[in-house]
């Protein structure tokens, strides 16, 4: 009875790992994308702040 639970359940959890892994990727990639429009316009305002004093 156990192993039959035990092959339903990493029947159902394994073929989810390759979605699992590739939205941790995007993921990644979306936060590198966020980090760096954060210093792009940390940049920015910095440059405004200095040409409008």
């Amino acid at each position: 009875m156990e192993t039959e639970i035990l092959g339903l359940v990493l029947g159902v959890v394994l073929p989810l790992y390759p979605i699992l892994f590739m939205i941790h990727q995007r993921i990644g990639r979306y936060d590198e994308i966020v980090e760096e429009f954060k210093r792009l316009r940390d940049e920015h305002e910095r440059i405004k702040e200095e040409y409008h004093d």
